[in-house]
């Protein structure tokens, strides 16, 4: 009950996530401009107007009331991950994609007249906004258009040829360089850029005669040095990988450099393991952190729900005009990549004939309800009893997702406290991340 009144919630059975997700799609697609379907915004005198394929973050403005940030912008990022999701709904327009890929280009081919072939934040009409460059959007951008290349025309084709070979070229030249994080707080050696750099160009390589380029001489090398590289990231002594090296600010605290949720994007969005001792410990150590640091987790818990997660502990933004006082929040992109890598686990351990968990991976484990150790055969009942341990707890994660959200809508972050949505409405990221999750929910029970 708040101020007097009863909130309605609801509260999906588990199975259902595939039928929410049909909501949640239609949720995220009103963020997709088209030639229909037009964003405009007065910026001083000028009224900017949208480009088809432009995807905006978020409609909020810091007029409204909930917020004090602009996200009526692209960012090469979110728009990658929002395609990625696109092509397995139905399309309220068949140009989507195609337009996606003009877009692409547009604002690549604007990013490097400025000299920044990595500047990750656009305004709708295609030109740059303000802003810092991240190493892993035009990574993603590269991913994003193998996954939907079937369905693209022709014409795309040809436009999204270019968008490939400049996107393989930047990297090429640009892999072992500095990049904003993918919180655009800390500039240093980026984990989860340096993995999405790693796994576009080793698939752009293994796509190079179908997309129609030429394979990638460089490839190998490139692989092999940003390998060694992501190795460095480990630190035995905190026991997890660190999400940023040699990091530096504007001036600011340096703060989400060591441990931090972007180190779960490595996984779910750039193609490292999920069914690693290293990357096991750190996501252990992630929600030991979370799980007792946001008070609506152990309201969640005693409904066998949760625990949300946020960006990173001793986060500040909050994204309201208190911005700072009330400290971090949950984000439900946070959380949905955190039930996707459950959900990736299980994939990964369908495709072994047995399964060894070590002591090291023992308080992962632990935290989801199961106590197995040793090598575990795909026959045993212990063997089903790990990838039934590994699916309660994505769902245990999905469950509070829906049930924080606002009649499905997510916002960017909810309150640790209430668990209600707040800062910036209706993320495109926040649904992106609860459609892939669910969709790799389905793949993982259909694998078993």
């Amino acid at each position: 009950m708040e101020n007097g009144h009863y909130r309605t919630i609801a509260e999906p059975v588990p199975s259902k996530f595939a039928s929410i997700s049909r909501y949640m799609f239609m949720l995220m697609a009103r963020n997709f401009a088209t030639s229909q379907w037009i964003f405009s915004k007065d910026v001083g005198e000028t009224l900017l107007r949208s480009v088809p394929g432009c995807i905006i973050a978020s409609p909020s403005v810091p007029g409204d009331i909930e917020t004090n940030q602009d996200y009526v912008h692209f960012w090469v990022r979110d728009g990658a991950l929002t395609v990625n999701e696109c092509m397995y709904q139905n399309l309220p327009s068949e140009e989507m994609l195609n337009d996606y890929i003009y877009f692409s280009r547009l604002v690549q081919q604007n990013a490097a007249q400025a000299g920044k072939r990595a500047h990750a934040c656009f305004k709708i009409d295609g030109t740059l906004r303000k802003w810092g460059e991240q190493g892993d959007g035009p990574a993603l951008r590269i991913l994003s258009i193998l996954e939907i290349w079937d369905q693209l025309s022709e014409d795309a084709k040809s436009v999204a040829r270019t968008v490939l070979s400049e996107d393989q070229h930047y990297i090429n030249q640009c892999h072992q360089d500095k990049t904003d994080n993918a919180w655009e707080e800390v500039h240093g050696y980026s984990f989860f850029a340096r993995a999405a750099q790693r796994h576009a160009t080793d698939q752009l390589n293994r796509a190079a005669t179908k997309v129609g380029i030429p394979p990638n001489s460089n490839a190998t090398t490139i692989y092999n040095n940003l390998s060694q590289r992501l190795d460095e990231h480990w630190d035995e002594g905190l026991g997890h990988y660190r999400s940023v090296l040699d990091g530096e600010t504007d001036g600011s605290p340096l703060r989400g450099h060591q441990l931090n949720s972007d180190l779960i994007f490595a996984c779910t969005y750039a193609g490292m393991p999920c069914f690693d001792e290293r990357m096991l410990r750190t996501v252990a150590k992630l929600r030991e952190v979370f799980e007792p640091l946001y008070p609506i987790n152990a309201v969640d818990a005693a409904i066998d729900m949760g625990p949300s997660i946020g960006r990173y502990p001793g986060d500040y933004y909050d994204g309201t005009p208190n911005e700072g006082e009330d400290g971090g929040h949950p984000w439900p992109l946070c959380t949905g990549n955190l039930a996707r890598f459950y959900y990736q686990c299980m994939m990964e351990l369908t495709a072994r004939p047995s399964i060894v968990i070590t002591e090291g991976m023992r308080p992962f484990f632990n935290q989801i309800g199961c106590s197995h150790t040793g090598q575990i055969s795909k026959s045993s009942l212990q063997y089903k009893e790990v990838l039934g341990a590994l699916l309660t707890a994505g769902d245990r994660l999905m469950r509070a997702i829906v049930r924080h959200s606002d009649h499905l809508e997510l916002s960017e972050q909810n309150d640790r406290n209430t668990g209600l949505c707040m800062s910036v409405r209706n993320l495109t990221w926040s649904y992106s991340s609860f459609l892939a999750a669910s969709r790799t929910r389905e793949m993982a029970v259909s694998a078993i």
